[in-house]
């Protein structure tokens, strides 16, 4: 870790200095993602989160001091760092948006710098779990479940891993986050034993895990899914009891003085399914949601798509909406595009024994499901992690190529064409160990954490895509 005062802000009248001094962080022993020190030529610039406008700009050469004067004051500033070899841009990193005023303090944001494109190891080491989520929470990724009791926070802003909470060892449950002004994390269902938890939990890290057990309308399943709506409201849709057969069940989570769950009563799937998919369509009020996939009561993949919509809380009526998956599934991964249409990826199917599915599928409110190529034979497609990345293509990292087998250290880019609405799927770098049930999420400075999903304990990595997208 190398620590240098890099923009020197020099106030409009007056002899006081607000000094931004940066913390540059890399990888920890990974000289393939290192990028110094064998840089040309390195380019700062200082602009306004989300801008492309740059308020300063400089440039260095191997062994210059990097000092930028006179950046500006603003509450939504981020610093960008670009490393060149040649002609060729090869390393990049940018801090969070932090903020700059007149009280004279010393600002010290954290910019993680590595190769482009690269899995990083950053030598911080998680709880050894497998399952559970990491789940992008106000910048930062809290990383819970997969068996484990501890919270871990992993903290862009300051490079550091920490323990926040402690939830009960429930596996197979379901996260999403819940309110606002913060939201929370809430965790429903999961195997507590040999049982279904019947039982809520909400994390908040600035505050207490609240456990929630008096629950009137209990939802003691696995293979059930928690969607965040765009209210902040949060919909379970189906799932099973250890042991039991999928339900059509669909309950509503809000949050009050509590969280107040309520079973909609007058709306059930029309096909039970567990091990499905529930996707929402966009990030308007009242964006429906696409549930897809899953095994029905016979054991068999369901066919047939749902759509819940939120603002009448009622399932689309079968008789207008009832598009039928290419190949049926489960076990698979949905990621919003772009474009708010639905990427179907991996899973199984329904043969005796399921066997793993390669064939993506593309969903759209107005033309359904279509086939729209294939993953790579050596990519994950059970116990991956799908992630999307700030240029809106998705990461899709490890996983296993077939059930029970060895977890893989492949990655691969899925990227819509919006000209054809096409899938092209490229690879980029391999993560450092091989994992499957691993847990990766979205920073605020655009990079991806991955933890988890291997024997051992190993060292957290960090995915550092290209600039495309993280002004």
């Amino acid at each position: 870790m190398v620590r240098r005062a890099l923009c020197c802000l020099a106030l409009a009248g007056c002899t006081d200095t607000v000094v931004i001094s940066p913390v540059i962080e890399g990888p920890v022993d990974d000289p393939d993602a290192s990028a110094f020190p064998n840089l040309d030529e390195l380019v700062v610039t200082v602009a306004h989160a989300g801008s492309d406008r740059e308020l300063v700009s400089a440039s260095f050469t191997r062994g210059e001091v990097i000092d930028v004067a006179d950046a500006p004051f603003g509450d939504d500033l981020v610093i960008h760092m670009t490393g060149f070899v040649g002609s060729s841009n090869v390393a990049y990193g940018r801090t969070c948006a932090f903020a700059v005023d007149a009280d004279g303090a010393t600002i010290a944001p954290h910019l993680f710098f590595s190769r482009s494109v690269k899995f990083a190891n950053i030598g911080v080491t998680p709880a050894e779990r497998r399952g559970g989520r990491a789940i992008p929470y106000l910048g930062s990724a809290l990383v819970l479940g997969g068996g484990v009791s501890t919270i871990e926070r992993f903290d862009p802003l300051t490079g550091t891993l920490a323990s926040v909470g402690s939830i009960d060892e429930r596996t197979d449950a379901a996260e999403a986050l819940i309110g606002s002004s913060p939201p929370r994390v809430v965790i429903v269902g999961g195997r507590n034993g040999n049982v279904g938890a019947s039982f809520l939990e909400v994390v908040d890290p600035t505050r207490t895990v609240e456990r929630i057990d008096d629950l009137q309308s209990p939802m003691p399943r696995v293979g059930l899914t928690a969607t965040s709506l765009t209210d902040g409201r949060v919909i379970v849709i189906g799932g099973n009891p250890p042991g039991g057969v999928p339900v059509g069940t669909i309950s509503e989570l809000s949050l009050g003085t509590g969280v107040e769950v309520r079973t909609l009563t007058t709306t059930q799937l029309a096909h039970p399914r567990t091990g499905h998919t529930a996707t929402r369509l966009g990030d308007d009020l009242g964006a429906p949601v696409l549930i897809a996939g899953g095994l029905d009561p016979s054991g068999a993949p369901v066919t047939v798509a749902e759509l819940f919509k939120p603002l009448t809380e009622e399932l689309a009526k079968p008789a207008t909406f009832a598009p039928q998956m290419i190949i049926p599934r489960t076990q698979h991964r949905a990621v919003r595009m772009p474009d708010n249409s639905i990427l179907i990826i991996g899973g199984l199917d329904g043969s005796q024994p399921p066997l793993p599915l390669r064939a993506l599928e593309l969903f759209t409110l107005d033309g359904g499901f279509r086939a729209v190529g294939n993953l790579p034979q050596n990519a994950g497609v059970l116990d991956m992690s799908v992630t999307t990345l700030p240029d809106g293509r998705v990461l899709i990292a490890g996983g296993r190529t077939e059930p029970n087998g060895p977890p893989v250290n492949t990655a691969f880019i899925a990227r819509l064409d919006p000209l054809d609405g096409t899938i092209d799927v490229v690879p980029t770098d391999r993560l450092a160990v091989p994992r499957a049930n691993h847990q990766a999420a979205s920073l605020c400075d655009g990079s991806i954490l991955v933890t988890g999903g291997a024997a051992g304990r190993p060292v957290a990595e960090r995915y550092n895509p290209s600039l495309t997208g993280r002004r």
